[in-house]
């Protein structure tokens, strides 16, 4: 008979889970202790809205991989599991105040062997350790067992450190809201019950139980799914360090050292859409929901591993540069960095499986000019034309594998290769002449750097768009008087407003004091005073739709010599 991969499931409180000298462990390659005060308070919240009543509340899937009878790996739920045991902890320690301040000393002491037996483990007779119900990785361990369960306090909590630290964080958390709550009332038996009864029996667990790893991850695959807290990284590392771990604690610790060096460049947040660029600059176009499934179908092999782990520490130092233009990885390649800041200012990220592919397989000489000629086709394609990202990913994804494959192989074949996407003068000079940007937030900034760069064109001024004083002046205002609305009636004011040719570049000192909502003929002489000479040359008679309308397609046949390939 074919072996089942699931055992069984049912829902579970945390009395029935730890009765009966059940033991649960959390294999090393599970990520260390991490929940934070967010999620204590959550926890503590629920557990206040629940104590009296008759509700209950679902702490989520514990999903367990049966070692041996009542011995038991944790697959998902260590977060959970950890927590509760340091609750519990925290209770203790509480209850042990009560002694020291002789409140029901001998019932408070029996309370305290009651519940460390029940929720943490029994007292070896002869050293006195608790052997415990919940083992943690071997980051927390240590401290978990040679700390918190002795109930002992760290010589030093600001010497701890990060792997221990959350622990400790939690466990006075915890300590504080039950001191408040149980010992400034002298109440013992209250804070017993509440462990006993609330935490203990409210607090309901869907327990899923497999037989071996591939079923395991089965289930974990499809819980994280369906919408727990795990991030695409939580679940690529527990994978990798999975298959890593039967080769030895050597390699163990060398995989999660190279797993750190990656996440230090890269946030938690980031990750997924990181493993995604990278996939996809080695193969065929990988959607975000199959990130994990390819890299575990492709990657079964500890030497694959390794590799798969190299490149993406690499990939990650490029990644976290092209972040940030001042990162020391542009001081080497200097003539990258104009561009990445324009990319930055962008918000554009299509690109980057192309940037990695370059950087893995061609010349490092070749990253500044495909970065280039990702800058202008992003300016074309993206700010300008609009046009639908979905073919762009599939072009960047192609001319990627190119590379990746060695089939282009210089950035020369890389902007031939780009063409597709490239938007032609005509069309490119179309779209700037209708284009309406509105101000606020990162599109002021966009505006700054299209005025600055057209005031470099036309009159060979160069400004630095992010350190310019410059403010965005609307000729025609965003609050227009009743002499505006004469010509700019109802919608057409909202048609126009925010057109390109409607801009001009101001000192703040001018726009926010003198400019304002004024008639243009009192706006001149302010516009006169201005240090960029587009704004102090200009000069209209008034100021119509066809007025903005031929300004803007000067401003067109500019732009078009300026963001060219």
């Amino acid at each position: 008979m074919a072996k089942q991969n699931l055992l069984g499931t049912s829902t579970i409180n945390l009395r029935t889970l730890l009765a009966n000298g059940k033991r649960y462990e959390v294999p090393p390659y599970q990520r260390d202790y991490s929940w934070k005060e967010e999620h204590w308070e959550d926890l503590w919240f629920d557990l206040l809205e629940l104590e009296g009543t008759g509700r209950q509340h679902y702490m989520g899937a514990l999903v367990l991989e049966e070692e041996q009878s009542d011995d038991f790996r944790v697959i998902d739920g260590q977060q959970r599991l950890a927590t509760l045991s340091v609750l519990v902890v925290g209770a203790l320690r509480c209850l042990n105040e009560l002694i020291a301040a002789g409140v029901e000393a001998v019932d408070n002491k029996k309370r305290v062997d009651l519940l460390r037996t029940a929720f943490l483990g029994s007292e070896h007779p002869v050293t006195l350790k608790t052997t415990p119900k919940l083992t943690l990785n071997q980051a927390n361990r240590r401290f978990y067992e040679g700390t918190l369960l002795d109930l002992q306090t760290p010589p030093s909590v600001a010497s701890l450190p990060p792997t221990e630290r959350p622990l400790w964080d939690a466990l006075v958390f915890f300590e504080n809201k039950l001191r408040e709550k149980f010992v400034t009332k002298r109440d013992g038996a209250a804070l017993a019950k509440f462990v006993y009864e609330t935490i203990a029996t409210k607090l309901l667990f869907i327990q899923v139980i497999v037989e071996d790893e591939a079923g395991a991850y089965t289930v974990f695959e499809t819980l994280n799914a369906r919408g727990l807290e795990l991030t695409a990284g939580d679940l690529l590392k527990n994978y990798l360090l999975s298959v890593i771990h039967p080769t030895g604690d050597g390699n163990l610790r060398l995989t999660q050292q190279r797993w750190l060096e990656i996440t230090e460049r890269i946030p938690a947040r980031e990750i997924a859409e990181f493993l995604r660029h990278y996939l996809n600059s080695t193969r065929p176009f990988v959607r975000q929901e199959r990130v994990y499934k390819t890299i575990r179908s492709d990657v079964t092999k500890p030497q694959q591993i390794f590799q798969l782990l190299d490149e993406l520490k690499r990939a990650a130092l490029l990644n976290e540069a092209l972040e940030d233009p001042t990162h020391a990885l542009w001081d080497e390649i200097p003539d990258a960095k104009k561009s990445v800041r324009h990319l930055r200012l962008y918000g554009v990220v299509q690109y980057r499986p192309l940037v990695f592919a370059v950087w893995r397989k061609l010349n490092r000489a070749d990253l500044a000019p495909v970065l280039r000629v990702c800058d202008v086709v992003s300016f074309r394609y993206n700010m300008i034309s609009q046009r639908n990202t979905n073919r762009l990913e599939e072009v960047y994804n192609d001319v990627a594998v190119a590379v990746h494959k060695g089939t282009l192989a210089t950035a020369a074949d890389v902007q031939k290769a780009l063409q597709v996407v490239y938007v032609s003068d005509d069309e490119f000079k179309e779209a700037f002449a209708k284009r309406t940007i509105p101000t606020g937030g990162r599109k002021t900034r966009l505006l700054r750097y299209i005025l600055c760069a057209l005031e470099k064109q036309e009159h060979n001024v160069d400004y630095d768009w992010e350190n310019t004083p410059a403010t965005i002046e609307h000729v025609l205002p965003e609050s227009p008087s009743a002499e505006w609305m004469q010509d700019f009636p109802g919608e057409l004011h909202e048609r126009y407003v925010s057109r390109l040719g409607n801009y001009l570049l101001l000192e703040s000192k001018l726009n926010s004091k003198e400019a304002a909502n004024k008639p243009l003929t009192e706006k001149l002489p302010i516009y006169q005073q201005s240090q960029y000479p587009t704004t102090k040359q200009f000069s209209a008679p008034d100021w119509t739709a066809q007025n903005i309308e031929g300004r803007q397609a000067h401003m067109a046949k500019l732009a078009t010599a300026i963001w060219r390939i």
